[in-house]
């Protein structure tokens, strides 16, 4: 008889997608260029490519505005496994997937140095270049990269993992970096314009994506895109994507590893996002046994995976197993709406946060391509 226990634990494939966030801005760079590209984007004589951190497809669908009106039923891409920021922006930036680019999640932990390290803010632009194995597009590319973000972000290593070598430029406010995002597009023949908006994901862990904040701030986003589209000149096309959605968590929906007798005392580290924290044991020689206990414990709420697992069912590939120092023991992948912690290594800071994303359901990993001024055949837009 199947053992149906087992079954319902048992890690699904990576689903087969037409697009992937990684084809966005490199079909944006070819399409500037007049080549043929992923996306089919028509020859244009500059691009903007709006990322919108946390806007993903399922969590716009509901709204009314002017996105939504223009979102069509196939206008969606795929991020990669993890679906958190640092792996779906360095895969946007590079062209290529988590194991290429090797910035493989939000955090992890390096067994040499006996560190937890913070892909997205704990590195300077020195030290991220130990982790990553390939320059940005814009490092590379043929065509004038601008990179309009906040100025917070402009001495991180994160920003020289995905931006190096594009020119800078910081406002504050979304409607000021539209602006000049349109304004070099216009005034710069040539250029790939690359706009960041962290806002949304922000008030999403703060609020989630089903409260007023989120829905209020979204509607200021929607009324700044449109105006930046009926400003737009002919030969400019424009890309409005996403790194990952949204899943909103309820308190009660939080699960303590550290509540399974075997994942207790028996880890050196647990790093990654909530809803897939990456397990790094101080016994490696008990991973069997670990694993076999946290999988009757967490039952259907979550997937617990070997990164040989992971490997084997699509979602990361084998030269990223070579990195035997940063790679977890293993990996728990949550289902459903619910969100893993251990309190031995969790941030009370993370127990407070309402939306999370990072896991493997379409909700976090579907991500809208919009299509607007010279790339779009919609008669919505204005």
């Amino acid at each position: 008889m199947a053992d149906f226990g087992l079954m319902t634990s048992m890690l699904p494939a990576k689903r087969h997608t037409v697009w992937n966030l990684q084809d966005v801005f490199q079909s944006a760079e070819a399409s500037i260029l007049g080549q043929d590209n992923a996306l089919q984007l028509t020859e244009v004589t500059s691009a903007i490519v709006l990322m919108v951190d946390g806007l993903g497809y399922e969590n716009l669908r509901p709204s009314s505005g002017f996105l939504q009106k223009n979102l069509g039923e196939a206008d969606f891409a795929h991020c990669g496994f993890p679906s958190t920021t640092v792996s779906s922006l360095a895969s946007f930036a590079s062209g290529t997937d988590v194991s290429g680019h090797g910035l493989f999640g939000y955090s992890i932990f390096n067994r040499s140095s006996n560190q937890q390290i913070n892909l997205l803010s704990g590195l300077d632009r020195f030290s991220i270049l130990d982790y990553l194995k390939i320059e940005p597009i814009s490092a590379r590319s043929t065509v004038r990269v601008h990179a309009v973000t906040l100025e917070d972000y402009e001495e991180s290593g994160f920003t020289r993992a995905t931006m190096h070598g594009a020119v800078h430029h910081y406002a504050q406010e979304i409607e000021d970096r539209l602006e000049i995002a349109r304004s070099l597009a216009t005034e710069e023949p040539g250029s790939l314009v690359y706009v960041y908006a962290p806002e949304l994901d922000r008030e999403a862990h703060r609020s989630g994506v089903g409260s007023s904040n989120w829905k209020d701030l979204l509607a200021q986003f929607d009324r700044a895109i449109q105006l930046t589209v009926a400003k737009l000149k002919p030969g400019v096309g424009l890309l409005v994507t996403a790194d990952h959605g949204i899943v909103d968590v309820s308190a009660s929906d939080h699960i303590f590893l550290d509540d399974c007798p075997a994942a207790k005392n028996s880890l050196s580290n647990v790093s990654g996002d909530p809803r897939s924290p990456f397990l790094y044991l101080s016994e490696s020689d008990q991973l069997q046994e670990i694993k076999v206990q946290l999988t009757e414990f967490l039952s259907d709420r979550a997937f617990v995976a070997e990164p040989r697992e992971l490997v084997e069912f699509g979602y990361w590939s084998t030269n990223l197993l070579e990195e035997d120092d940063l790679m977890p023991d293993l990996v728990v992948i949550a289902r459903g709406s619910f969100a893993l912690f251990h309190r031995d290594f969790a941030k009370p800071s993370s127990l407070l946060m309402v939306g999370h994303h990072g896991s493997i359901d379409e909700v976090e990993t579907k991500v809208p391509i919009i299509r607007f001024g010279d790339y779009s055949s919609s008669l919505l837009v204005p």
